[in-house]
Parts: structure tokens; sequence; C-alpha cells
């Protein structure tokens, strides 16, 4: 294994997961000799993948919704040339956005994102408790799995369309680089979104009110977008790197989300 650059897929944020993601970067962290500061980074990636999950249920609903509007605007039209027409409206990220903004306001997806994300607790948990217990499912489990059905559907169509997390961690001229990718583009409002809450935990933090903003943003009713970013910030702020350096976001066709963290600036802590 290169120990300067690992890459991997995420299907399933399961705890086997998360030991994987976290011993993979105990392996960059060590070779850059700042292994201490790993379970810190590490908290700032789960905000990512978990970010980066949602944002994914999120587009799929919407590109659902557009294919059921579609088909019942278009009768004309089958299943599979109406989705050839989706795949192009994604192209042009103007044209997805507006779509979406009209979606959006006729299906309330933000509750379905929660349904889903719900359901995908109860999964996790069965997974993860076969996994401490180091056996396969039972047959009680897998039919409580299959209960999940809006999950279970959401599943299969990630597979469908090929929307997955993409982790990459590469140790390279004095910086731990650490990617999350979905494979799928952030609507322009959810990116917004991030950055107006980075702006405002900045604030807060500015004028020495770093718990308000949290106790303010309890609330997570519009998917929670951007307050896992502002945990980032803090983390980050903590550890002496400018979240303004350290983190950036990127959204064309797919959603990439960068941490540089400086190796030197943890060693000078």
């Amino acid at each position: 294994m290169d120990t300067h650059r690992i890459t991997g897929i995420i299907r399933h944020y399961t705890k086997k997961a998360r030991e994987q993601i976290y011993n993979a970067g105990k392996i960059i962290f060590a070779a850059a000799s700042v292994e201490q500061y790993l379970d810190d980074i590490a908290a700032c990636v789960d905000e990512l993948i978990k970010n980066a999950v949602k944002a994914n249920y999120k587009h799929l609903l919407i590109v659902e919704a557009l294919q059921r509007q579609f088909q019942s605007q278009y009768r004309d039209k089958s299943e599979n040339q109406i989705r050839e027409y989706i795949k192009d409206i994604l192209k042009d990220k103007l044209q997805f956005d507006t779509l979406a903004s009209i979606v959006l306001k006729k299906e309330d997806i933000p509750a379905t994102v929660r349904e889903v994300l719900n359901q995908e607790g109860t999964f996790l948990l069965i997974k993860n408790i076969a996994y401490e217990e180091n056996r396969p499912l039972t047959t009680d489990e897998i039919a409580s799995i299959k209960k999940l059905k809006h999950f279970m559907l959401l599943q299969n169509k990630l597979k469908e369309y090929d929307i997955k997390v993409i982790l990459k961690i590469e140790l390279r001229d004095d910086y731990i680089y650490i990617e999350i990718t979905n494979t799928a583009p952030i609507l322009s409002h959810d990116l917004q979104r991030i950055y107006a809450k980075r702006e405002e935990y900045t604030k807060y933090k500015d004028e020495g009110r770093e718990y308000e903003f949290f106790i303010n943003n309890i609330d997570t009713s519009d998917s929670g977008f951007g307050l896992g970013y502002a945990k980032i910030d803090s983390y980050l702020y903590n550890l002496g790197i400018d979240p303004d350096r350290a983190v950036t976001v990127i959204s064309i066709n797919n959603t990439t989300a960068m941490l540089s963290i400086p190796v030197q600036t943890l060693k000078n802590l």
C-alpha cells in the first residue's frame, strides 16, 4: 500500500467503513508525524462524508421528481427517453438549478431526505451490530432491512445512476490533502447556504459567541446544509488552521470538498 496516497469508495457509511477510513488516515498522519491530531481531522471528514451522502440523496430525489413530472407531461416519450433528456439537463448547471427550484417548491424534498436518513440510521444500526458481533446478518435482520422501502429504493437508484462518495487522502509537499467527492452536483442554493453558514459562524466566533451559533442552528429543517461546514471550521480554528485557506468546495458535474491540512502548523502546536 502507498503510505502517502489512499483512495476508496464509500457505499455505506457503516462502523466498518469508518474504521477503515480512520486506519487509512492513521497511516498518512503517522507518515507525517502528526498522528495525535487524527481524531480532530477525522471529525471533519465525518461531517464531510455525511454531507456528501445527504447531498446525493437530495440530488437523486430531485431527479426522480423531474422524471415523474416529465413522464406525466410527455406521455408519448418512453422512460428511457425521459431519462436521457434529464441527463442532458444535468450537464447544464443553470438549467438544472432552475428546474430543481421548481421541484423544491412543489415537493417537500428536505422532509423526504430526513425520512431516508432515518431509515438509513436503522439500516446502519443493524449492520453495525452484526459487524461488532462478527457475524452475518440474520434472517430477521435482512427482513427488517427490506422493510426500509424508501431507503432501499434509493440505494438501487444510486447504483443505477452510479452516484457514490469517493475519499482520497494524500500526503504531499508538507500538506495532508483530503478530498471527499460525491458524484452528483450540489445545488447552487445549497452551496450558497454553506458559504453563508460559514460566514455566520465566523462572525459569532469573532464576537466570542461561538456557542450561540450552534444553539441558534439546532433546527436542520433545510437538510442541515452548511451547519456541518461550520463544525469543521470550529475544529480547524482550534488547531490553529485558517478554515478559509484549508476548506475548498467545488461543484460542477460533481461536488468535491477538499481539506488542505498544513503539517507544519500541527507540528508547531
